[in-house]
């Protein structure tokens, strides 16, 4: 088998950093599980809209990560015979090729595990994977929190409200804001004094939606690098996430680091990190 460790292992990925996370955490279990194979991160621009790296944070990664600029090749013209038959023989090679666990999917436990030494390419959003504890410690490293001395006389509540490309996508849906001003009004029964930072991608839609909705309070809206926002989140005393891979992440940390209470997310109950 040792013949197989001149290929190099591609694990493939599409999407924003929240997709660029579990494929880094993916080619991180990979690595421990193979250690002498190379092993090579490539980053997909296509899909619904451009996705670049988002992963520099990160000194001295330890994988080299290759961008594949595929957005504007992707196939929305005219196909005509020759290309049906091109399209249907890569189907047939690429069903062998998966039979025979040279192409794995790793989007599940049970996926990974099918990984073998003559794997060479993994392909998937690895969504459903768990997420090794191993990877959070490593995460946390570089996300490089901010160490200020938090200001007591306030409780920071920090949300992630993302919309980006939900407000154009019928098949996504948004978080409903009533919801978030409920989760508000249930930490002010608790503590009087609140900061409340809000973090979209569309900033002027998110603030115009949230007073419309009836948030009295003063807020502040930002639109950051998703690392900051991260950073932002995780280090506030309570946290709401919308239905995002990002939000997903920001809870999974804040929940490594023993903030398991402060913090509201719908619909990920089964993908929640739990210290074993």
């Amino acid at each position: 088998m040792k013949f197989f460790h001149f290929f190099p292992l591609r694990v493939h990925c599409w999407g924003g950093l929240g997709s660029q996370l579990y494929a880094l955490s993916t080619a991180h279990d990979l690595k421990v599980k193979y250690p002498i194979r190379k092993i090579k991160l490539v980053l997909h621009t296509g899909g619904v809209t451009k996705r670049l790296s988002e992963l520099d944070f990160i000194r001295n990664i330890d994988f080299e990560i290759l961008q594949i600029n595929d957005f504007d090749m992707q196939d929305k013209g005219f196909k005509n015979q020759n290309h049906l038959i091109k399209v249907r023989l890569k189907s047939l090679l690429s069903k062998i090729l998966y039979s025979l666990n040279f192409i794995v999917s790793a989007n599940s436990n049970l996926d990974f595990d099918k990984v073998r030494p003559w794997t060479v390419s993994i392909r998937g959003h690895y969504f459903n994977r768990t997420v090794s504890t191993d990877f959070y410690s490593y995460l946390l490293k570089h996300i490089e929190l901010d160490e200020k001395h938090p200001n007591l006389s306030q409780i920071k509540v920090a949300i992630h409200y993302r919309m980006g490309d939900l407000l154009t996508l019928t098949e996504k849906s948004m978080s409903p804001v009533n919801k978030i001003i409920d989760v508000i009004k249930l930490v002010q029964k608790m503590h009087s004094n609140l900061k409340i930072y809000v973090y979209s991608d569309s900033p002027q839609i998110v603030k115009k939606t949230l007073s419309n909705a009836g948030l009295t309070d003063e807020f502040v809206v930002s639109d950051l690098p998703t690392i900051d926002l991260i950073r932002a989140c995780v280090g506030a005393d309570f946290f709401i996430g919308t239905g995002s891979k990002v939000s997903l992440w920001i809870v999974n940390i804040r929940r490594y680091m023993g903030k398991i209470d402060d913090n509201f997310l719908e619909g990920f109950d089964d993908k929640l990190y739990n210290r074993l």
